[in-house]
């Protein structure tokens, strides 16, 4: 078993018999791996599940979430900024200016999900799979597990989402197609 830390967030009202209806669920589960920051407008749930990968951790807090009645929305991507890829991969923020720019490293630095003028974000699930792929710093192999999954259950999270607002005879066309 591996331990996971993301975060999911939820829409409001969260109420104390949500807060506490998690509980009872995660007890029952064996064992209370999150904490709640949510009020009447949403907010987030933070967990450390031990699973034995990274779907498996975050598509079962998911289901235990949901079952106490509160709604997910999404899984929040872990984006970093240049500083903090160079302090995961272990690296000087001018390796990772030189990675971005194409002028070190093997090209094709996975291009910002947030575009900014001072401080672009990137997501660390593409970061990390070109930092494997180049050979280049250290790459946390588990942190970039929880990426990928948390990417991905995002996207699955947001078609699911979607399909409650698509008229009934356009959802199974969706659904043929994420199948």
């Amino acid at each position: 078993m591996n331990t996971y830390w993301f975060d999911l967030e939820v829409s409001g009202p969260v109420t104390d018999d949500h807060v506490e209806a998690l509980g009872d669920v995660l007890t029952a589960a064996g064992g209370i791996d999150a904490t709640v920051q949510a009020d009447e407008r949403g907010g987030v749930v933070m967990f450390v599940r031990e699973a034995d990968d990274a779907i498996q951790a975050v598509i079962s807090a998911i289901e235990d979430v949901t079952a106490a009645g509160i709604t997910v929305m999404s899984v929040t991507e872990d984006l970093v900024v240049t500083d903090e890829i160079a302090e995961r991969a272990k690296v000087t923020p001018a390796a990772v200016r030189y990675w971005i720019s194409g002028a070190r490293g093997p090209g094709g630095f996975p291009a910002p999900k947030v575009r900014r003028q001072r401080a672009s974000l990137y997501s660390w699930a593409e970061v990390s799979t070109w930092l494997a792929a180049a050979k280049l710093g250290e790459v946390d192999y588990q942190a970039a597990q929880v990426a990928y999954a948390c990417a991905l259950v995002n996207a699955a999270l947001t078609v699911r989402n979607g399909m409650r607002e698509l008229p009934a005879h356009d959802r199974p066309l969706l659904a043929r197609l994420v199948a």
